[in-house]
């Protein structure tokens, strides 16, 4: 064989190098003696290797205490909030500012004015607990364009909370954490009342220091002065359950409850999931209440739901 192979030509071309060819001819024999000796009676199906599954719930713990936060920042979240007029749409920046676009920076906005205000108080500093996870996303006009805010989140301090609009999932901090931030404009859009832009957020506390977090339990309906931006718990039968074709969206009553309906939204990660309770189920909730088409708790943790019963 040898002989043979090294005598081979190809058109236009020198004789292949003895050792190449002879490598190529091994080759293909131990691919020919491979395919061949293979025995059908050893073959083994992926059965032979498989373990039934096991099911795992999921936990996502959130720790809670009705004791009410003693503490404010430099600024109080109730004083801050207290600083926002009655229109549907405002933006307020420092005194010092230059805002880009002067006067009215939504002409197209038939219904009010929207010039920006300029306040003596801002940039003012704040803290609070985080009562839900950066990851709420909200679309908010600002003059006139549709800024998109990915990872906005709640804070709470002892006068109150406030939503405060961020543009990145990614954040150093979770439900339970301390926050401190300096506010440098604020924005009421509808019932929406927001830190628009900060800078030096700090985060006071780790992983293991993180605080528990206030709630209080109501057997009422929900209401924009007592409740908006504050953490609740409700118990009661969920008579809509969520799902993706009312935007995870559930509503729930008490069982002796005569006028009373909540609504509660669960945010898109866990509605993905799942996760939610189904009709019929009596539920105890525990989150923040904000204004998005009306009054609702939202959900974006396992831990703000206890399933009593299915």
């Amino acid at each position: 064989m040898s002989g043979y192979f090294s005598s081979l030509r190809l058109p236009g071309r020198s004789v292949l190098n003895r050792s190449v060819v002879l490598c190529i001819a091994i080759s293909i024999a131990l691919l020919f003696g491979l395919t061949a000796c293979v025995d059908a009676e050893t073959e083994t199906s992926h059965l032979d290797f498989a373990e039934p599954g096991t099911f795992t719930p999921v936990s996502d713990p959130i720790e809670f205490t009705d004791q009410p936060y003693d503490f404010t920042g430099d600024t109080s979240i109730g004083d801050l909030r207290a600083l926002f007029p009655f229109d549907m749409v405002w933006h307020a920046f420092p005194s010092d500012a230059q805002y880009p676009v002067p006067g009215d920076c939504d002409p197209q906005r038939t219904q009010n004015e929207t010039t920006p205000a300029f306040l003596d108080e801002l940039p003012a500093v704040i803290e609070g607990i985080v009562t839900i996870h950066p990851r709420y996303f909200m679309k908010i006009s600002v003059c006139g364009t549709e800024e998109r805010y990915y990872g906005s989140y709640i804070i709470q301090d002892g006068s109150g909370g406030i939503h405060v609009l961020k543009d990145s999932r990614v954040a150093e901090f979770d439900v339970g954490d301390r926050v401190r931030l300096r506010v440098r404009a604020l924005t009421r859009n509808f019932g929406t009342r927001a830190v628009l832009a900060f800078d030096q957020e700090e985060v006071l506390t780790t992983p293991s220091t993180r605080e528990p977090v206030y709630f209080q339990e109501i057997d009422r309906n929900f209401t924009e002065t007592a409740d908006l931006y504050e953490v609740r718990r409700i118990t009661g039968r969920v008579v809509l359950p969520a799902t993706n074709q009312n935007f995870n969206e559930m509503e729930i009553r008490p069982d002796d409850g005569i006028g009373i309906r909540w609504r509660a939204s669960v945010d898109r990660e866990l509605g993905t999931r799942g996760v939610a309770p189904p009709e019929g189920a009596l539920v105890e909730l525990t989150g923040p209440i904000v204004e998005s088409f009306g009054l609702r708790m939202l959900i974006t943790n396992l831990g703000q739901i206890r399933v009593i019963e299915e």
